[in-house]
């Protein structure tokens, strides 16, 4: 019985150390960079979010978190509505929530 328990406890701390070693990399900068650029961010934002395509598109990086997040939340569902509106819907109907808390993370240390 004291084996059993051992080996139940030592299967618990290798899979709770692998959870978080996989949150730790999901969360690195390089990741999210990828993240940023996977979800088409940079097509207008530039790739550091600080070089917009045209003067039109805001510099993102370096914002508040909550802010960046707030907004970004606003555009998904539709409540935000401005010039950019229709882009920015239709490009967050493909971030998922948890997407949208990374890049708002990555872009306010940006």
């Amino acid at each position: 019985m004291k084996k059993s328990k051992h080996i139940g406890r030592s299967v618990f701390l290798l899979i709770a150390t692998i959870a978080i070693s996989s949150a730790n990399a999901e969360n690195s900068d390089s990741n999210l960079a990828t993240l940023y650029l996977a979800k088409a961010c940079a097509g207008c934002h530039g790739v550091d979010g600080r070089t917009p395509t045209t003067p039109y598109y805001p510099i993102i990086a370096g914002q508040n978190e909550a802010y960046i997040y707030n907004q970004l939340r606003d555009f998904k569902d539709g409540s935000r509505s401005n010039s950019m509106s229709t882009v920015m819907t239709g490009i967050m109907s493909a971030v998922s929530e948890q997407e949208i808390r990374f890049i708002s993370a990555w872009l306010s240390k940006q």
